[in-house]
């Protein structure tokens, strides 16, 4: 008997960062068993990405936090010769939307792609 295969499927959406959780592009994650983004080269200086959430696509939009009390960020290596993937924190995924916003000015208008697993 040959194994069994599980067939996922996959869905993406392109985003462009900003300082500005208003003009950050929202993502829908209630139908996502996992994500990455894949993001552009940006300037060396880059931090971090903060994750805000939502109930409700047009809502407020309020900071996301680990059980720890932490931001539930995305910790950059940023690089200006190569792109970079990087996974999201588990506890995104509790929220039907989320938005990624650029903890500073050195990622604002990185065009990226954020990967779904369904």
């Amino acid at each position: 008997m040959g194994e069994a295969s599980i067939i996922r499927r996959l869905k993406t959406v392109n985003v462009t960062l900003s300082t500005a959780t208003s003009s950050a592009t929202t993502v829908r994650f209630n139908d996502s068993a996992g994500a990455i983004v894949s993001l552009g080269t940006m300037s060396t200086n880059a931090t971090s990405l903060q994750v805000y959430g939502c109930d409700t696509e047009d809502g407020t939009y309020r900071r996301l936090y680990d059980f720890a009390g932490s931001g539930a960020d995305i910790t950059l290596t940023p690089s200006t010769s190569v792109g970079s993937m990087y996974a999201f924190p588990d506890a995104v995924f509790a929220l039907p939307y989320a938005k990624l916003v650029s903890a500073d000015t050195n990622s604002t208008g990185v065009s990226g792609v954020v990967i779904f697993k369904t």
